[in-house]
């Protein structure tokens, strides 16, 4: 459940140059079976100290699938951190830099393939690719603007992921397309894919309308899913639906629920302005002024959670809510995280759960593991 980042920057400086899980009416915006609140165990970070115990910008963390240890993902740093599964320091992996196997500031995400750990590094136009032992293998550098994002390993050799694209359409506009896909890995081009819709733009309709092209188009997918199950939902205020795919492509269901819409506070859209529109300075991309949504989405998140079963993130509680399915699409529980906030991201896997704020109050990033 990762925030998309890099194909807005990419556009930006190109323009200053019902289904089985459904339920009743009853339902809407009421949780239907008893909630459960997940307890937190741990945690990492702190204000000051040295770099093993601090986080430039926490992007991503995951458990390791080979030893379990916790891999932080730190932007600011450009390396990963790596910790025991209690929280104790270990390691730096890789530093910042162009040269064979280091990374930069435009690292954003990493997913687990194969026994590798495969990061996404926009300033490489793909993937830095590191062995089960946290080595450094390969580079995947095929896409100069818009690699996949979002990843998810569906086998040794597939990954499905969110990949946008735009096109020259004319004099003076493009097509912006977005696709949910599965790719060999290694492979430029994609092999299948399995949700797609586009829209055209000009130059003009970019630089007056970045606002509604990065919260509707760029940032509005979440992803999850992993050998067995492909999830996706498209982030919209008006409609919460989770689809899910065999990772041959066949449908497997589709979940929906009547929420009804929610709107923001003056006080969390001025936040989220405020906030949005820092990340970009700091990212060095040229926008005008950033107008948040004046709704919440109804889904910022979707993946498989550590009992097994499918967990889906809602965006119109303060409190982080999620409604839990079985592998059918049929809703059987609720989880609510113990602390309130907009800006938590969350790992799961099965290994356990991460989460992190990326715009903590207290000012610095902490990842707590979660019960």
């Amino acid at each position: 459940m990762k925030l998309i980042i890099p194909a807005v920057l990419a556009l930006l400086v190109l323009a200053s140059c019902g289904g089985e899980g459904e339920l009743s009416p009853e339902a809407v915006n009421v949780p239907t079976f008893p909630v459960d609140t997940l307890e937190i165990t741990g945690y990492i970070g702190e204000e000051l100290g040295d770099s093993t115990n601090t986080f430039g910008i926490l992007a991503d963390a995951e458990y390791h699938l080979g030893t379990g240890n916790i891999l932080v993902l730190d932007t600011g740093a450009a390396c990963f951190k790596e910790y025991t599964p209690s929280g104790q320091y270990i390691r730096q992996i890789s530093r910042n830099g162009s040269g064979p196997g280091e990374l930069s500031f435009t690292t954003f995400e990493f997913f687990q393939m194969g026994g590798n750990v495969v990061a996404l590094n926009i300033m490489k136009q793909g993937f830095v690719v590191f062995d089960d032992s946290l080595n450094y293998l390969e580079e995947i550098s095929h896409w100069a603007q818009n690699p996949p994002m979002q990843s998810v390993a569906v086998s040794d050799s597939l990954f499905a992921a969110y990949k946008p694209d735009f096109a020259e359409a004319g004099e003076g506009s493009f097509v912006m397309s977005r696709r949910v896909v599965i790719y060999p890995y290694g492979a430029e081009d994609y092999e299948l894919s399995l949700w797609e819709d586009s829209m055209e733009l000009t130059i003009s309709d970019l630089i007056e309308n970045s606002s509604d092209l990065i919260n509707d188009f760029l940032l509005g997918i979440a992803m999850g899913g992993n050998e067995d199950l492909i999830l996706f939902s498209l982030k919209v205020s008006e409609d919460y639906t989770v689809h899910g795919w065999h990772p041959d492509g066949t449908d497997a269901f589709t979940i929906s629920m009547p929420l009804e819409p929610v709107a923001k506070t003056p006080e969390e859209i001025a936040d989220e302005k405020i906030y949005m529109e820092a990340f970009f300075s700091q990212m060095g991309a040229q926008m005008g002024e950033f107008t948040p949504e004046p709704y919440r989405d109804m889904v910022i998140g979707v993946d498989i959670g550590p009992d097994g079963n499918i967990w889906v993130q809602r965006g119109t509680m303060e409190q982080p809510f999620f409604d839990i399915f079985d592998l059918e699409g049929a809703l059987i529980g609720h989880k609510v995280f113990p602390e309130s906030g907009w800006t938590w991201q969350f790992s799961l896997g099965p290994d356990g759960i991460l989460a992190w704020e990326d715009d903590p109050e207290l000012g610095y990033q902490q990842l707590f593991m979660v019960q």
